[in-house]
C-alpha cells in the first residue's frame, strides 16, 4: 500500500464537505418548504379576502341603487376579479414565493462553496510560487520570478501571503546578488513587487534570450482558477419550471459551454412546441414537473418518444438537483466518448 497524495486527500474532503453542508441544508429548506407554502398561502388569503369583501360590499351599493352602469362599479368589478384570481391561485403564489426563497438560499450556499475552492486554490498557487522562488539559482532568473508573481499579487493580498512571498522573491534575488541585499522594501510589499517586476522587464529588454520564469503546476490540480462547471459541455433543453429558477441554473453555468435552451411555463406552449423540434440534436432533455403543466409535460415526453429521445424528470423546483441532474449526465456522456 502506497502513501496516497495527502494533499489531494484533504482537498477532496474539503470539497464533499462543502457539498455534504449544501445538501444538508437544502434538505432543511425542503422540510420546511411545505410549511412556509401553507403559512404563505393563509397570510395572502389574510391580507385579499377583507379587500375582497370590502369591494363586493360597494358593488352592492352600486346594484342597490340600480346603478349597473358605473364607471367606478366597473372599475371595483375589474378588481374584485382580480382578488377573486390571487386567491383562487394563493397556492401557487406560495409556491412560488417559497422557491424563489429557496433558490436564493441555494445561490448563497454555491457561492460560498466557489468561495471556498477559489481560497483553496489561492493557497495553493501561494505554494506553486513559493516553489518557484526557491528553484531560482541565479540574480536574473531570481529577478525574472516577479514577472510571474505579479498577475497574482490580489489573490495573495486576498489570503494575507503576499508579504511572505515578496519576502521569498527578495532573499532569493539577495542569495544569488553579487553586490549584497540589493533588493529591499520600497515602502509596501505590493510597491516592492512592483519594483522588482520593473527591474525584471528592464532586464529582459537588454538580452536577446531572457529569463522566462514560470510557476510549475504542482500544487494545484490546474492553472485556470476552479470555477464550479466550467469543464461542461452539452446541449440541454428544459421543459417546465419558472423563470427565476431558469436564470439561477444559467448563472451558475456561464462558465461552462453548456447551450441551455429553457422553455418556463411563462414561456407558453407556442413557444415551448419550438423546442419539441431541437430535441433530437440535444445531449440531455429535462422535464421540470413543478411548474410545468400537464400539456406541456406531455407534449415534451411524447415528442422524446417518437425521436427514441431519452429524458430526465425532474419533481423539485430546486436549483441544486436541476445542477446535479445536468452535471451529472453531461459528465456521463463526456467519459463515454472518451473511452469510445
Amino acid at each position: 500500500m502506497t502513501l496516497p497524495n495527502l494533499e489531494e486527500v484533504q482537498n477532496s474532503v474539503r470539497d464533499l464537505l462543502s457539498l455534504a453542508k449544501i445538501e444538508l441544508e437544502r434538505n432543511k429548506l425542503r422540510k420546511q418548504r411545505e410549511q412556509q407554502v401553507q403559512e404563505l398561502t393563509q397570510w395572502i388569503k389574510q391580507q385579499l379576502e377583507p379587500q375582497l369583501a370590502e369591494v363586493e360590499a360597494v358593488i352592492r351599493e352600486f346594484d342597490q341603487e340600480g346603478d349597473h352602469e358605473s364607471y367606478a362599479r366597473k372599475q371595483l368589478q375589474d378588481k374584485a376579479e382580480e382578488l377573486r384570481h390571487l386567491i383562487a391561485n394563493a397556492p401557487l403564489l406560495a409556491e412560488q414565493e417559497a422557491d424563489n426563497q429557496l433558490i436564493a438560499r441555494e445561490e448563497r450556499l454555491q457561492m460560498e462553496r466557489e468561495a471556498a475552492q477559489e481560497m483553496q486554490w489561492r493557497q495553493e498557487l501561494k505554494a506553486d510560487l513559493l516553489d518557484m522562488i526557491a528553484e531560482q539559482q541565479d540574480f536574473y532568473s531570481a529577478t525574472d520570478a516577479a514577472i510571474a508573481i505579479k498577475p497574482y499579487a490580489a489573490d495573495l493580498k486576498a489570503i494575507n501571503a503576499l508579504e511572505e512571498v515578496v519576502e521569498a522573491l527578495m532573499n532569493q534575488i539577495n542569495i544569488h546578488s553579487e553586490e549584497g541585499p540589493v533588493a529591499k522594501l520600497k515602502g509596501t510589499y505590493e510597491n516592492t513587487l512592483n519594483f522588482i517586476y520593473n527591474k525584471a522587464m528592464e532586464n529582459r529588454a537588454r538580452v536577446e534570450r531572457p529569463p522566462n520564469v514560470q510557476a510549475t503546476v504542482r500544487h494545484r490540480k490546474t492553472e485556470k482558477r476552479p470555477e464550479l462547471y466550467s469543464d461542461l459541455t452539452g446541449k440541454v433543453i428544459v421543459f417546465g419550471g419558472h423563470d427565476r429558477l431558469h436564470t439561477a441554473v444559467r448563472n451558475r453555468l456561464r462558465s461552462s459551454s453548456v447551450e441551455l435552451v429553457w422553455y418556463t411555463e411563462q414561456s407558453g406552449l407556442q413557444l415551448a412546441s419550438q423546442g419539441e423540434a431541437q430535441i433530437n440534436n440535444a445531449d440531455l432533455v429535462l422535464i421540470v414537473t413543478g411548474y410545468a403543466s400537464h400539456s406541456m409535460t406531455e407534449r415534451a415526453i411524447e415528442a422524446c418518444r417518437k425521436l427514441g429521445k431519452s429524458y430526465e424528470i425532474i419533481n423539485t423546483t430546486g436549483m441544486t438537483t436541476v445542477l446535479q441532474v445536468i452535471e451529472a449526465s453531461l459528465k456521463t456522456q463526456q467519459l463515454a466518448k472518451r473511452w469510445k
